[in-house]
């Protein structure tokens, strides 16, 4: 079985090339509707920024992103792309490193990577313990259980032979009573891409 970090260094190498061009609209809206959100006096956590694609573009509209993934290939690709952005602090670490600092962020994001979570709950409680008090909680999610699609197909497939690491079949409905569950009030929903769904909800810690 191969592991996550393992996974997404494999990924870094052409992540951009492939799935930053197939869903840069996608992107581009994940972060608009981010922005809705976020002041320019707040401190924001990107958990798994990846290759920096949204860290980019949302740290000139906040006062810090301290960004993280557990790929070191993925940092490696993000280092490069904000390499002139003064304001973001960039490191291969996970979710639960003691250094994260419990109520010291105004938003969290989580951007395409809650379908690789196998423990939600336990990732969910993190990020909302993370959060200052009201905090907001973005996330962007491929939600592979809504009909079939050769991109559900392919990933049930490599998870389940362990060529790629857990996969999540979320509908939307149970993506959002999972955020709901713990601890967090949905603000604002809005479907992103056509098949598979790519669910983007904003949320405020209750």
């Amino acid at each position: 079985m191969i592991t996550p970090r393992e996974f997404w260094n494999m990924r870094s190498l052409h992540y951009d090339e492939g799935s930053g061009e197939q869903y840069a609209q996608a992107y581009a809206r994940t972060v608009e509707l981010s922005l809705r959100y976020l002041k320019p006096s707040d401190r924001v956590l990107e958990f798994a920024c990846g290759t920096g694609l949204t860290t980019a573009a949302i740290a000139p509209h906040v006062s810090r992103v301290r960004a993280i993934d557990i790929s070191d290939g993925m940092v490696e690709k993000a280092r490069a792309r904000l390499a002139d952005v003064p304001n973001v602090e960039l490191s291969q670490t996970d979710l639960f490193d003691p250094c994260l600092e419990a109520g010291s962020f105004d938003g969290v994001t989580a951007f395409n990577v809650l379908l690789y979570v196998e423990d939600r709950p336990r990732v969910l409680a993190r990020i909302r313990e993370l959060l200052k008090p009201g905090g907001i909680f973005l996330s962007a999610t491929d939600c592979l259980g809504e009909g079939i699609t050769r991109v559900g197909i392919r990933k049930f497939w490599k998870s389940h032979t362990g060529s790629m690491p857990y996969v999540a079949f979320d509908s939307r409905k149970k993506l959002e009573r999972d955020i709901a569950a713990a601890g967090f009030m949905v603000l604002e929903r809005e479907n992103l891409y056509p098949a598979p769904p790519n669910l983007f909800l904003a949320a405020r810690k209750e």
